[in-house]
Formats: structure tokens, C-alpha cells, sequence
């Protein structure tokens, strides 16, 4: 049963996902999605909440990652033009529970031969590896 962390309520799944759908129909449709948007922040925890279930924190921390990358244009020849992909640069941030990276502290673990990248899943791959999660 998921939990909403801000009051350690459990909440039934059923009605998570009425309270995603909900905030969701909410949305602008701005088609840019950053931290600073207080929909999309709220559709990501309870999303968050609903998935901790079942993903294990290297799961989530690479669906984060594959998911800000979605919109970008491959193959990603720098580390420059990776940073850039991302919705708020090198300050976006993943976070499951207390773990919490930004791309520029991701982008550390990156090598010159890791390029270019081809597709969102491989710049996951590698950073989830690369990080021990």
C-alpha cells in the first residue's frame, strides 16, 4: 500500500491513482517539465508513490533519468550537449527517497569514450551503473 510521505498516511492504490489522474488533468500542457512546476511535481510524487512498489531505486533512478532525456535530440556527441538535454541542465534532479542526484554530479561519472550517446536508456545505463545504485 503506498504511502504519502508528507503525513505517513497510507493511501489504497486505487485512490493514488484517482489523485494522479486528477492532477494530471490538471496540467497546463506547457509540454516542458521541470522542477519548478508545482503540478508536475506533485504528478511525480504520487506517480513516485505508486511505482515505489514495485521498482527498486536504481528502476526509478533510471526512469527519471531516460524520462527527462525523452525529448531530446540523439545522438549526443559532449558532455556539453548531454547537460544541455536536460529539462534544467545540470541542475535537474533525481530523487528516490533520501537519494537524491543532479545531472552535474551524474555527469561526473562520465567518461570522453562514453560518447556519443544514441538514445535516453543508454546515458541511464551508464549513469546507474557507474553510480553502484
Amino acid at each position: 500500500m503506498p504511502t504519502w510521505k508528507y503525513t505517513d498516511k497510507n493511501m489504497s492504490k486505487k485512490k493514488a491513482e484517482e489523485s494522479l489522474k486528477a492532477i494530471k488533468s490538471a496540467c497546463f500542457g506547457c509540454d516542458t517539465h521541470n522542477a519548478d512546476c508545482s503540478i508536475a511535481k506533485a504528478a511525480g510524487e504520487v506517480s513516485g508513490m505508486l511505482s515505489c512498489e514495485t521498482l527498486s531505486v536504481k528502476e526509478q533512478i533510471h526512469s527519471q533519468i531516460s524520462g527527462a532525456l525523452k525529448g531530446a535530440k540523439f545522438p549526443v556527441k559532449t558532455p556539453k550537449d548531454l547537460i544541455a538535454a536536460f529539462p534544467n541542465g545540470a541542475d535537474t534532479t533525481c530523487k528516490v527517497g533520501d537519494l537524491k542526484m543532479t545531472v552535474g554530479e551524474a555527469g561526473k561519472l562520465l567518461k570522453a569514450s562514453d560518447f556519443p550517446f544514441k538514445s535516453p536508456k543508454a546515458v541511464a545505463d551508464v549513469i546507474v551503473d557507474r553510480a553502484g545504485l
